[in-house]
Formats: structure tokens, C-alpha cells, sequence
């Protein structure tokens, strides 16, 4: 009897022991606020037609072609509320086995997060294009061994660098109003798809402060071993009171999509009042993506951290554009691809500061600037960038700037839960300017020139 109770204690303590060496977490955030927003589409609508320039997080673009000022109930006024997996297992040696698996959703629909472009039928719950999708796991999805001495590789679904960094070079953010949170171009070296990056290899290196950051991602396609691929390089130092990175990332044949108006429509008998947008037809603008970032931050005393940081993007003409079908319908949605053509660059910049007023009070401001350069002598034939035929168009690659100003307050409840107030404001000059039509056939048009975002949300993270 003894024997047997010590072979039982002796199991215990054993199967206790492996335990201990594996774990899995599991955690989120929920986060939902009331907000305004001026020039906007409808909130958590089925199509988008409000450009990235002035979308913000939380409007979707709307179901009708014409803007306004718009009031509801949303989703991630300050992050993006998801649900996530992850867990590592002690291989011995200071090396372990680990995982992610992350999905974005919309607390306000329940829905995964996604664009409404790809997904037929399902409501659209982020503005314009993204690199999320409705996929189950949309904001990652990966595996990987991690090493004390000599840093983690991992593979699957992960972020573009520039993502990864933005995160704490952001000095606001919150989805609502900080143009680096909810357009995901700028994390995504010029294109909100290649923010998050399929079938990718990633390596971290970190040591005494100092950084070392790799990632690429074949593209797969036969016979074109460019064709679709990402790289990006990063190194960095971070120790005390100061921070800083450079990060340099470039896509070949990056994809950007945008809803249009269905070809068999006849464009008098539309009321772009209220017509709605037919997202079964949609535009694959294909181009070459090139981006450079440089960030830093410094924390001036206990209670302000200054951050701030510059991004050249050279947006230029595709590679492999002769592998992709100009034209195809799948399911009942209908693509075309269509090639950039023409090359440009995107300069931006931002600044600002969080300051802790109290232990429970914290301020954060900031201003952002966007600008175009014209590419050329003459309007290239891409300057009118994505067009709803007659009645819409946000000509992003033309001469043009956008310029953000954005405030946040937040006021902590506990360590996981925050209320927060939040304020922006998105000026557009040039080729940024929104076109709308006010007119059947689009005879009569108005120029957006910017827009206002104001809103008050609880986040709680578990």
C-alpha cells in the first residue's frame, strides 16, 4: 500500500513538473465607445466610400455614396479589441517552443474584423482596405522557437516591422483619431495589406539594449520567385530614458483593394444620395512598395515621454504585373487588376507627447503630416488613385497633403480597465481632397476637405 501511494505521489509531482514547463495564456481586449464624426460614411455599414485619408477606425465608409455627419455606438475607439492564444513550452537549454494565435473583432457586431471588400454579406467593420480580412486569426497566427542567447524565430501570419515598431513610437495610440493606428498603409510600408504579412519568417534579436529585427516572406507564385514577396531589416537601441529605430521594408507587386461600382449599371439612374455602393466589384491596384522609417522617443521625467518619428514611401510600378489576369469573376465578385503607373513618394511625419497628470490621468496629443509630392511635370495617368466611376474619387497620388491633429485623456478604473475621451481633426489640401457627387450622373460635385472625430469609450484588457 505504501508503494502504491508513493508511486502515485511520485506521478503527481512528475505530471505537476511537466506541467509547469508548457503553458498557454489566453487574453484581449474589448473595447467599445460612443462616437461622432463629421464627413463620414455610416457606422458599422456594409461598404466603404469615405477615402483612408479621412475614414478614421470607426466609419466604415457607409452604404451610400454621400457623406455626412454621423453618431453611434462603436467598435476600438482606442485599440482594436481581439482575442488571442498564445504559449511556449521549455525545451531546456534557455530554448522554447512558442505560439500565437490572435483574431480582431467588432464588440459592437461580434463580427472578425474585416473590410466588408472580400467578404460578401458580411457587415464591413474597418474602413477601406485592410490587411484584415475576417479572417479567423486576421491579426496573427504564428509558431517559433525562442533562444535566451541568440533571440526567436518564428513562422506564419505576422506584423510588417514598420507595424511592430509603430506601436510604441505612436504617441496616441487610439484607432480613432492617430492616422498610424487605423490606416494601416503606413505600417505596412505604403500599403495597409502588407501590414500584416503572410507565409513570413521573422528573427529578434535583442541584447544589452540593442536591437536586431528581420523578416521575409516568399511570395509562392511559379516561376516568379519575386513575384509577391516581402523583406524588411531593423536595428535599434532602447535602454533607460531613450529609444531609437530605423527600419527599412519592401514589397514586390503590393496589392491594394477598393470597392466600385458594378460595370452594368447605368450611371444616370443612380441618385448618389442614396444609392448604395455593390461591393461585388472591386479594383486590385498592383504596385512596388519601398519604405523607410526612423523613430525615437525620450522620457523627459517620470511623468512625459516625447515620441516622434519620419516615414519616406516610394510607391513605384509593379514587376510581375504580366502574371496577373486583368480581369476575372469568382463567386459573383468580379476583380479587375489594374497596374500603378507611376512612381512617387509619400513623406510623414509625427510628433508629440503622453504625460501622466495623476496616478490615474493620463494625456496624450499629437500632430501628424502626410504629403504627396507631384510625381512629374503633368498628372499621371494613376494621380486620380481609386475612382467609384462618376460620382467619387480621392486622388491620394497627386500633389496633396493631410495634416492630423489628435487628443486623447484616460482615466484608469483598475490596471486592466480605462475610460477615455478622445478628439480629432483631419485637415486635406490638393490631390487629398475627397470628390463627391451631388447629382444623378454626377453633374454636380463637392470637395471634402477634412473632418472631426470625437467620442468617449471603456477598454478593459484580460
Amino acid at each position: 500500500m505504501k508503494k502504491s501511494l508513493l508511486a502515485i505521489a511520485a506521478m503527481t509531482a512528475f505530471a505537476g513538473a511537466a506541467q509547469a514547463q508548457s503553458s498557454v495564456t489566453v487574453y484581449g481586449i474589448l473595447d467599445v465607445a460612443a462616437i461622432g464624426q463629421t464627413n463620414s460614411g455610416n457606422l458599422n455599414s456594409t461598404a466603404s466610400t469615405v477615402p483612408a485619408a479621412l475614414a478614421g477606425a470607426n466609419s466604415t465608409g457607409g452604404s451610400t455614396i454621400k457623406p455626412g455627419s454621423t453618431f453611434g455606438i462603436s467598435s476600438n475607439g482606442e485599440s482594436m479589441s481581439r482575442l488571442g492564444f498564445k504559449g511556449s513550452e521549455d525545451l531546456g537549454g534557455g530554448t522554447k517552443a512558442i505560439f500565437t494565435l490572435e483574431q480582431g473583432f467588432s464588440p459592437s457586431t461580434g463580427e472578425l474584423g474585416n473590410t466588408g471588400i472580400l467578404n460578401q454579406g458580411k457587415s464591413a467593420n474597418i474602413s477601406g482596405d485592410s490587411s484584415i480580412q475576417g479572417q479567423l486569426f486576421n491579426r496573427g497566427a504564428f509558431v517559433g522557437l525562442s533562444n535566451d542567447k541568440f533571440g526567436t524565430l518564428t513562422a506564419g501570419r505576422q506584423q510588417n516591422l514598420m507595424l511592430d515598431n509603430i506601436g510604441n513610437y505612436d504617441p496616441v495610440t487610439a484607432f480613432a483619431v492617430s492616422p498610424l493606428q487605423y490606416s494601416g498603409s503606413y505600417g505596412g510600408a505604403g500599403r495597409t495589406d502588407e501590414a500584416r504579412v503572410d507565409g513570413a519568417l521573422k528573427y529578434v534579436w535583442k541584447s544589452n539594449g540593442f536591437n536586431a529585427n528581420l523578416l521575409y516572406a516568399p511570395g509562392g507564385f511559379a516561376s516568379q520567385t519575386t513575384m509577391g514577396t516581402t523583406s524588411g531589416a531593423q536595428v535599434g537601441y532602447e535602454a533607460g530614458k531613450f529609444g531609437i529605430q530605423a527600419i527599412a521594408s519592401h514589397t514586390t507587386d503590393a496589392m491594394n483593394l477598393s470597392a466600385g461600382q458594378n460595370t452594368t449599371t447605368t450611371l444616370g439612374s443612380i441618385n448618389p444620395n442614396t444609392q448604395s455602393i455593390n461591393v461585388n466589384f472591386y479594383t486590385n491596384t498592383v504596385v512596388n512598395t519601398t519604405a523607410y522609417m526612423l523613430t525615437a522617443k525620450y522620457q523627459a521625467t517620470d511623468s512625459l515621454v516625447f515620441k516622434g518619428g519620419y516615414e519616406r514611401e516610394l510607391i513605384g510600378t509593379p514587376s510581375n504585373f504580366q502574371n496577373y489576369n486583368l480581369a476575372t469573376t469568382t463567386g459573383g465578385v468580379a476583380l479587375s487588376n489594374v497596374a500603378g503607373q507611376t512612381n512617387y513618394f509619400v513623406n510623414v511625419a509625427w510628433i508629440g507627447a503622453q504625460y501622466q497628470l495623476t496616478p490615474t490621468i493620463k494625456v496624450s496629443g499629437a500632430y501628424y503630416y502626410a504629403g504627396t509630392p507631384q510625381a512629374g511635370t503633368a498628372a499621371p495617368a494613376a494621380c486620380s488613385g481609386p475612382t467609384l466611376t462618376a460620382f467619387s474619387s480621392n486622388s491620394g497620388g497627386c500633389t496633396g497633403t493631410a495634416q492630423y491633429e489628435a487628443l486623447v485623456v484616460d482615466y484608469s478604473l483598475s490596471k486592466r480597465t480605462n475610460l477615455y475621451a478622445l478628439l480629432g481633426n483631419t485637415t486635406l489640401t490638393g490631390g487629398q481632397k475627397y470628390s463627391y457627387a451631388t447629382t444623378a450622373g454626377g453633374a454636380t460635385t463637392s470637395t471634402l476637405s477634412g473632418q472631426q472625430t470625437y467620442g468617449i469609450g471603456m477598454r478593459h484588457t484580460f
